[in-house]
């Protein structure tokens, strides 16, 4: 009788727990397809057979050569198959032990979403590769839907920040100018006693001018959709250190690549809520925003030099602020983490998202 290519996993003191380990990766939705470190297929569990069975893969059953398979689909310019090559590749020369894509079907799948990965293992002197395809559809469509509700919302926070800032420049802002013009008209007319308290208000006015130019501005920023991120960002840190004589700077360290809009929108509120917290609450007189593009996560960073907290009021801050609530809720919606952490002086929040968020080259064209 021939060997079979999953006969290692029968081997008698292995078989009873090859065996149960069948039954248990049977019972999984996943189709899982087990490959030697040449790509060729040692087992699979039942989802993995019935699928082979229902669309004619004979190249996917025990025997065959997976790297062959992904070979073929992608020298017919399927997209999925040459992402899904380019990551078998990698993980058969090392260069990762881990790979994972969501992608669309075609054919019969075409309206159908789908997560396929790849993980690299060691089974006692064995080097194996395990390979998983799931059905996602409804779960990416939740995601879709998620996205979409949040997007609406932020849109609807920026139509009330336009009209928050409309108010402040109309109305507040016309208000103290026509204060100004008085406390001009009372200077000339003012005795040396009343003249310093005169020109204390004219500081005063000055001052709240400045505060309502600078707010009026963070609630109205350049527009996204305009600018892009990288340029939306610029000119927000830019006008920012403008309008408030702080020093604000924005570097981007590593190669930028596209976002989703979800996550560009989330990132440029961060900001946004950031500086608003540096203004109004660190006394700082320099800001900086920095956005790394690291291989598998995107970074943000907003560290100004201000007065900072004790360790209690930095708890109490990240548990119950406000502004800090609303960055998390964002955040926790895109499966990123926002951390803060004192610095010396002043403190800086770092927001970090990953790579799922980033927009293939292809798809961003």
């Amino acid at each position: 009788m021939p060997r079979r290519h999953d006969a290692w996993l029968l081997e008698p003191q292995a078989a009873g727990a090859a065996e149960t380990l069948q039954q248990l990766i049977d019972d999984l939705p996943e189709q899982i397809a087990l490959l030697d470190q040449n790509c060729t297929i040692l087992a699979v569990n039942r989802a993995w057979r019935q699928t082979v069975a229902e669309h004619g893969y004979q190249t996917l059953e025990p025997g065959c050569n997976y790297r062959d398979f992904c070979n073929a689909m992608a020298a017919e310019g399927y997209p999925p198959a040459v992402e899904a090559r380019a990551g078998l590749n990698d993980i058969c020369s090392g260069k990762r032990d881990s790979w994972e894509l969501i992608y669309n079907g075609r054919d019969n799948w075409s309206r159908r979403d789908f997560r396929i990965a790849f993980h690299r293992m060691q089974v006692g002197e064995k080097r194996m590769i395990s390979v998983t395809r799931l059905d996602v559809t409804e779960l990416v469509e939740l995601r879709r839907a998620r996205e979409e509700v949040g997007q609406s919302i932020m849109e609807t926070q920026g139509i009330e920040r336009q009209r928050l800032a409309r108010e402040l420049h109309d109305s507040t802002a016309q208000s103290l100018v026509a204060v100004s013009l008085l406390l001009g008209r009372l200077k000339h007319q003012a005795g040396e006693e009343s003249l310093a308290l005169v020109n204390e208000l004219e500081g005063l006015v000055g001052e709240a001018q400045q505060e309502i130019r600078s707010i009026s501005y963070l609630a109205h920023p350049p527009a996204l959709s305009d600018l892009g991120l990288l340029g939306a960002m610029k000119c927000l840190v830019g006008g920012f250190g403008r309008r408030t004589n702080l020093l604000a700077t924005f570097d981007v360290v590593g190669d930028p690549v596209p976002l989703s809009p979800a996550a560009e929108s989330t990132l440029y509120r961060i900001v946004q809520e950031g500086l608003s917290n540096v203004h109004r609450h660190a006394a700082a007189t320099r800001v900086r925003v920095l956005l790394c593009f690291r291989s598998s996560m995107t970074h943000l960073i907003i560290a100004d030099d201000g007065t900072g907290v004790s360790d209690r009021t930095l708890a109490e801050l990240a548990r119950t602020g406000v502004g800090i609530a609303s960055m998390r809720a964002r955040l926790s919606e895109l499966g990123g983490r926002l951390s803060i952490r004192r610095l010396s002086p002043g403190i800086a929040v770092a927001v970090s998202l990953p790579e799922m968020h980033r927009v293939p080259p292809k798809l961003a064209a």
